[in-house]
């Protein structure tokens, strides 16, 4: 008895696991990737980096070029209430305030700056960050 609920512990892990940390675990992987193994194409302008108004993207910062699909996942949790997070190939990313507007339903293009544990899109489907 005692045999069939271990088992049954162990089987509530690991769905635990790949319904709320597998997703969020995945994406800071393509961003640890991006940030090893991607090259940047050119530098945050200061007009960006003023639109931004974050101290964590300062201008001269390496802008790198993401392209794939958008997708978006639900981390819930009691404190703080469910986080949403939006991915583009894979890695977290966060959309300033006019460029979200740009997103397609399929494939997209991005230049993002990395931030610790998301990516800032500056550049998405041809749009541009405004100042």
């Amino acid at each position: 008895m005692w045999i069939l609920s271990a088992a049954a512990v162990y089987v509530l892990g690991v769905v635990t696991y790949f319904v709320f940390y597998w997703p969020w675990s995945r994406a800071q992987r393509a961003l640890r990737r991006l940030r090893k193994h991607g090259a940047p194409v050119r530098t945050l302008r200061q007009s960006e980096a003023r639109s931004l108004r974050l101290i964590e993207f300062p201008a001269g910062a390496p802008v790198y070029v993401l392209e794939g699909f958008c997708a978006e996942f639900v981390i819930r949790s009691r404190h703080p209430p469910a986080q949403h997070v939006h991915t583009l190939a894979g890695v977290p990313v966060k959309y300033p305030v006019g460029l979200k507007r740009a997103v397609r339903a399929g494939h997209n293009a991005a230049e993002v700056v990395l931030g610790r544990d998301h990516a800032m899109i500056v550049r998405l489907n041809g749009a541009k960050l405004t100042s």
